[in-house]
């Protein structure tokens, strides 16, 4: 008897993510879930089973390196979905999103150097400076979108700083960056792309304080150094997963704290609470449901389902942060909570995919919610919950469209 396919995009999963993740995940470790445009995928609905799948070397992030493979890689059906040159193959074939194995490890190996510890904590104050200039000309305005207003012009602007795009060409590449967003993707890309290959010119000539001049100068033991491609990619991957993310993570954060006012309270006694906090909000306000899919290369048994060559899996983050069996009473946000050793919320992922952006998107985000809700008390959300829309994506992917507020 075939397995019952499940819709995300059923009404459940909008109005109640929380409860329908929980029928899921006490249904079955794994269930079948319609996938837009392809066969049915696996959604792995516990904690422990999606961090396990995460290091599985049975499981791969590029479908063809499954043996005997047929069908399009993910690069080729998002170059084909969104009618982009036949360059851009390589620049998705790049990215380290969809490598595997020794692969992914050069590639991570090479990009370290330009998320170091040093680097983003430098740019904290750079990062206060931005986010007082958004909050004060919407103090001046008096009200608006918090998202369009603040956090995708804070981590749009932190991104491009990171990267080394100069202040005169930000606001084009902000524009690229939300149309690529809005699903103007063949035109935006080219944009980023054509100006990234300018940017790493200019950098090979004159290098400065920046990624870009810290890639294009970063070599290994062996000299192996990042090709113009990956460098590229990398772009590409962090001006429209990274930003993006922490753009709807933070009025997400709002939210849950508003909807927790004692916690919102206890963050307001005591501010240098903060920093321990942003693992607690990261795992119940996370803006991105779900994980990479990966694929079986083989037949195997996971969770104790059998799984057959070439299937797809893919682990849901939003079920696998309120499991349970990991977090005590995970249906309340508690910024004090205390979490076992080798226990963490998945936001981030983890493995050997484990978000290379985390630490700047930590960061973002607690300024983001210090200097919104700790160094002022007048922020005001200006529509109920119920005239709250979200954006629907595949896979149960929900943005919020807007945070009307006033200050």
């Amino acid at each position: 008897m075939a397995e019952p396919i499940v819709s995300l995009m059923n009404p459940e999963f909008a109005d109640d993510p929380v409860g329908a993740y929980a029928r899921l995940r006490e249904q079955a470790p794994l269930v079948r879930i319609g996938h837009p445009g392809g066969p049915p995928v696996w959604l792995i609905t516990r904690c422990e089973d999606v961090k396990a799948a995460l290091s599985d070397p049975r499981l791969v992030v590029d479908y063809s390196n499954v043996p005997g493979h047929q069908g399009l890689s993910v690069v080729d059906q998002m170059v084909e979905a969104f009618d982009l040159p036949d360059e851009f193959r390589d620049y998705g074939a790049a990215n380290m999103m969809f490598q595997d194995g020794k692969d992914h490890s050069r590639l991570r190996r090479l990009v370290t150097p330009a998320f170091s510890v040093r680097r983003i904590k430098a740019l904290r104050p750079r990062m206060e400076e931005i986010s007082a200039q958004l909050l004060d000309a919407l103090a001046r305005k008096g009200s608006g979108d918090l998202i369009e207003e603040y956090s995708s012009p804070l981590t749009g602007t932190v991104i491009c700083e990171l990267i080394g795009i100069d202040e005169a060409d930000q606001p084009q590449m902000r524009k690229w960056m939300n149309d690529y967003a809005g699903g103007d993707h063949a035109t935006s890309a080219r944009g980023m792309v054509e100006y990234t290959k300018k940017l790493i010119e200019r950098r090979r000539a004159e290098p400065a304080d920046d990624m870009i001049s810290t890639l294009v100068q970063t070599s290994d033991e062996d000299g192996d150094r990042l090709s113009e491609a990956e460098m590229i990619a990398l772009v590409l991957l962090l001006v429209n997963a990274g930003h993006h993310s922490t753009a709807h993570f933070i009025p997400n954060a709002v939210l849950t704290l508003f909807d927790s006012p004692e916690q919102l309270a206890l963050l307001r006694a005591r501010p240098d609470a903060l920093p321990h906090a942003m693992d607690e909000l990261m795992r119940v306000a996370n803006p991105v449901p779900t994980a990479t899919p990966r694929y079986a290369t083989e037949d195997l048994e996971f969770a104790g389902v059998p799984i057959c060559k070439g299937e797809a899996l893919t682990g849901s983050f939003q079920s696998a942060n309120y499991d349970p069996r990991v977090f005590r009473e995970p249906e309340r946000c508690d910024v004090e909570r205390v979490m076992k050793r080798g226990e963490s919320h998945l936001s981030f992922g983890a493995g050997p995919h484990y978000c290379i952006g985390a630490a700047l998107a930590r960061l973002e985000g607690e300024v983001a919610l210090d200097h919104l809700l700790l160094r002022r008390d007048s922020l005001e959300i200006t529509v109920s919950r119920d005239e709250l829309t979200y954006t629907d994506v595949s896979l149960g992917l929900q943005l919020l469209s807007a945070l009307p507020v006033r200050l």
